[in-house]
């Protein structure tokens, strides 16, 4: 149980991120080209060159997006009018992902600037209002986490507490973004979302056996629009092909050999998303193996009372990670436990 809700609320949607086309061809609409970055220290456009643009200034080289392709694109119609896709959210995040590396406000010229080289009115203006929008939203989002309450396990009951969690971020973003944005944005999200949940409610239902848990999560399948089956699979055939990859990192693969397998695989630019993604997790991991040890060495000085361990291990977490990061590291506490407490059976 505990394995799944984790795989549902922190593996799953960037396993779907990583299979989605940001490319995908749309009937009757132009697509912007896009060079890799890394090539040159440039990101190709389509009107003329701006000296003052802050993209051509970045040497791409030395930061995170080294190599890397521009992911998304901002397909329009034959009016000249923005067609909203996926892919637009996909080009958006491609650069707010520098947030870190960059000052926000650089990072908001970045995407405002490729929006005004890429497009022409009237397409141009909707696509920066939508940005505007979109960020409204992604701010508001950080807001709305505070105020949920951070897992210390996973229960059943936590279903109840996700589904209304799922809620309150469903409401958020149809406060900030029209429905054809949010559907566009986030319509398989949200579908995917409520198989998972309902897929849960099966297998925790006691009234069920075994076999009829097994049908009715099979009818539930076929309630599922092709394309989410389709991504369902992926999804599975992902899953599969990471634990292959993690046994031959183990075995001595080099971190080149696993990009062209993935390559392979899934092609490219989904290899690149995996490489990044599973660089960030690594590090994540190294990140929170540190605490948890540091965090033990408090927990076991015999010279400190309970209060001043409690104080020492709220600062240690504090000055490790950021607001966004104490959420996620419940999970990994419990995680770390039951493998401790597995390794001592």
């Amino acid at each position: 149980m505990r394995a799944i809700l984790i795989s549902l609320f922190c593996f799953l949607p960037f396993i779907i991120w990583w299979l989605l086309p940001s490319s995908s061809v749309l009937e009757n609409n132009e697509i912007n080209t896009v060079s890799p970055i890394g090539a040159t220290n440039t990101v190709k456009q389509n009107s003329a060159s701006n000296t003052n643009s802050l993209l051509e200034s970045i040497d791409w080289l030395n930061t995170s997006l080294k190599g890397t392709s521009i992911d998304g694109m901002y397909p329009v119609d034959s009016d000249g009018n923005l067609v909203l896709s996926d892919a637009i959210k996909h080009r958006f995040e491609y650069f707010l992902s520098t947030m870190g590396e960059f000052p926000l406000e650089q990072v908001l010229q970045m995407v405002k600037e490729d929006i005004a080289m890429n497009l022409q009115s009237p397409a141009k203006e909707q696509a920066l209002k939508l940005f505007d929008d979109y960020v409204a939203y992604k701010y508001a989002l950080v807001e709305l986490e505070k105020n949920f309450e951070s897992p210390t396990s996973y229960e059943v009951n936590d279903i109840e507490r996700f589904r209304y969690q799922l809620e309150q971020l469903r409401n958020k973003r149809r406060e900030y973004l029209d429905g054809d944005a949010v559907d566009a944005f986030f319509g398989f999200d949200e579908l995917y979302d409520d198989f998972m949940l309902s897929q849960l409610d099966i297998q925790n239902n006691s009234q069920l056996s075994p076999e009829e848990k097994q049908q009715q999560i099979k009818d539930l399948e076929q309630t599922l629009p092709i394309e989410l089956q389709q991504m369902r699979d992926e999804t599975q055939r992902v899953s599969t092909v990471f634990e292959l990859t993690q046994g031959m990192k183990k075995n001595g693969a080099n971190e080149s050999e696993i990009f062209d397998y993935n390559s392979q695989e899934f092609g490219q630019a989904a290899a690149e998303r995996l490489q990044k993604l599973e660089q960030e997790r690594e590090s994540w991991q190294e990140k929170v193996n540190d605490y948890l040890l540091r965090k033990n060495n408090i927990l076991s000085d015999e010279l400190l009372n309970e209060m001043e361990k409690t104080e020492k291990v709220e600062y240690l977490m504090n000055d490790t990670f950021n607001a966004q990061e104490k959420k996620r590291l419940p999970a990994f506490e419990i995680m770390a436990n039951e493998t401790n407490e597995e390794n001592r059976d």
